[in-house]
């Protein structure tokens, strides 16, 4: 019990002599982050229907794949580019009096660490895909504003996700599609397109 007492207090000091406060009162931690060659995607609290591109990222400490949507600067000091994977120095912000409809923690970006060319080679498979019935607006990272596009879902992935286009497909509101599309992936510059080969069902919703 004594040795477990010990490790808490040791964790404790070794947590709080990395961190330090900053005029707001926020707990300010210097942290390690890797982000992932691909983006992901997530909503927004505005709008249950509206869906935007974010960094993919995990932390040194913590190995899980998160999308960064609380990203303070990171969009104004980070020059990401797609196919890279980083490992980057951020400030990570506990923040004393969080938005309501926001999130108590916020990252800022401090400099690139390193910079690692991931996805060298170009790519193409064919794959097993799920159109939704209806299409839902989407704010991609290269132009900020609403976009019309599909909602989708590879086969093997576990949530919808908003794609723009696939090459020969018209969507027709109101059914739900299983396609057999084509997955290219160009390196360089890095670019992921699909191309329709069939569609294997269509059913009205």
């Amino acid at each position: 019990m004594r040795k477990l007492n010990l490790l808490l207090c040791f964790l404790t000091i070794t947590f709080l002599s990395s961190c330090s406060k900053n005029d707001d009162g926020d707990v300010v931690k210097t942290v390690e982050m890797t982000v992932y060659p691909e983006t992901g995607y997530g909503g927004y609290v505005f709008s249950q229907d509206v869906y935007g591109e974010f960094l993919l990222f995990s932390e040194n400490d913590n190995q899980e794949k998160r999308i960064l949507t609380n990203g303070g600067d990171f969009s104004d000091n980070f020059n990401y580019e797609k196919g890279y994977e980083y490992k980057i120095e951020a400030r990570k912000i506990f923040l004393k009096n969080p938005p309501q409809d926001g999130s108590s923690i916020i990252f800022e970006f401090v400099k690139i660490i390193s910079k690692t060319k991931v996805v060298t080679q170009d790519s193409e498979q064919q794959i097993e895909m799920e159109v939704g019935p209806t299409k839902v607006g989407f704010i991609s990272r290269s132009l900020n504003e609403i976009q019309e596009a599909l909602f989708v879902k590879e086969n093997g992935d576990t949530h919808m996700k908003p794609l723009l286009e696939i090459e020969g497909f018209n969507h027709e509101e109101g059914y739900e599609y299983q396609l057999n599309v084509k997955k290219i992936i160009e390196a360089e510059p890095y670019s992921v397109k699909y191309i329709l080969v069939d569609i294997v069902s269509q059913e009205q919703i």
